[in-house]
């Protein structure tokens, strides 16, 4: 009896092991397979040379996948946050965006016409979502997420950073866009989110934490959201905390379903475009997906863009004149700063012709900090 008794225990401890297991991916239970990797393809990708592994995370990691080469999700966008080759905002890239810069980071990485990229990243895997999106707008076809935090696939799978992106690294990949094939209807101009805020059968998804949404914390001039937006924090997509597992497909579209019933088409945005990214799954979902590359810390500055639940201690359209008259007195400190040192370099005895500006520092300074403090908690 003992080692039946054995066995009927190994049996049960085997099926709570693999009970809570986190259910695999199958990329054929969503809309567009062909972009989704799982971490079998990703094994399988390491030495091949039919695919480029591309680690996205934006700070680099002390370890990634075999074979990756990292490159921070940031270095694909400008130092506005929109995408580089996109000509400010607010405009139309259809008529003016310049493909060349991304083009030549993508060839540096080696992606070629014909090869399979899978775009990877640790948490958040949003940083992988900002290369993916990058190089799907362009045009390229045969790019996949991962959609889970890339650790997840074991430590056997992992070692060294052993290749980096620089923007000098020589050109090993040949891929070149085809301008024909640049997706701009999944590009959010100011022109179509005004639209989706006054139709109102586009959904319009903020992908921001609450406080940001509400407009509690902002890094801009001003907090808020976009008119009609609905709140879906980019975190809701995973089961855990370090995204290695991602919610089942039914779980994903329930809740997007009670955010957005009866829609077709759902705008993401966020600060930045970044967290935005997470519009990948609502598209995988079936719905059409327009991407917010500008989002809040550029909106927040256009008075005319309808918004809601503002929290600003100043008016966002004094706030040109506030940093003027932070610069003013910023020179103003430097010009007694300079007088100061030179009257103490005197070493005078006597008492001075002029009057010390030991009093108009000072105030100069409260004035500053003042005023910063202001524009700070705008």
């Amino acid at each position: 009896m003992k080692v039946p008794l054995k066995a009927l225990l190994l049996s049960v401890l085997v099926l709570l092991v693999t009970g809570a297991l986190a259910a695999p991916i199958n990329p054929n239970d969503w809309k567009h397979p062909e972009a989704m990797a799982t971490l079998d393809e990703l094994k399988k990708a390491i030495g091949n040379p039919d695919y480029v592994i591309i680690d996205a995370s934006k700070h680099k990691p002390s370890k990634t996948v075999k074979g990756a080469i990292w490159i921070s999700c940031a270095s694909v966008r400008q130092a506005s946050g929109l995408l580089k080759g996109i000509k400010g905002y607010p405009s139309d890239p259809a008529k003016d965006f310049d493909p060349s810069e991304l083009q030549k980071i993508f060839r540096q990485l080696g992606v070629s016409n014909g090869k399979t990229v899978i775009v990877i990243s640790r948490k958040p895997v949003w940083d992988a979502g900002v290369v993916w999106t990058s190089l799907y707008f362009l045009g390229y076809d045969k790019v996949k997420l991962l959609p889970v935090n890339y650790t997840a696939i074991g430590e056997e799978y992992l070692g060294p950073v052993e290749k980096s992106w620089s923007p000098d690294l020589p050109e090993t990949g040949d891929f070149t866009v085809d301008k024909s094939k640049i997706r701009y209807d999944m590009y959010a101009t100011r022109e179509k989110i005004l639209g989706a805020i006054e139709s109102g059968n586009i959904g319009i998804m903020d992908c921001r934490p609450e406080a940001w949404y509400k407009g509690e914390i902002a890094k801009s001039v001003r907090g808020g959201h976009l008119k009609g937006a609905k709140d879906v924090p980019a975190e809701s997509f995973w089961e855990d905390s370090y995204q290695k597992e991602l919610k089942s497909k039914s779980e994903i579209e329930k809740l997007i379903e009670e955010k957005f019933p009866g829609v077709k088409k759902i705008l993401t945005t966020c600060n930045t475009g970044h967290r935005a990214t997470v519009g990948y799954f609502v598209w995988q979902l079936g719905y059409e997906w327009l991407y917010d590359d500008a989002s809040w810390n550029i909106h927040a500055y256009d008075a005319s863009m309808p918004a809601e639940d503002i929290h600003v201690l100043i008016s966002y359209k004094d706030y040109s004149s506030l940093k003027k008259t932070v610069q003013e007195l910023k020179e103003q400190i430097s010009s007694l700063q300079k007088e100061l040192a030179k009257e103490k370099a005197s070493k005078k005895t006597t008492t001075p012709s002029k009057k010390t500006p030991g009093f108009e520092l000072v105030i100069a300074i409260i004035g500053i900090a003042a005023v910063a403090y202001i524009v700070r908690r705008r």
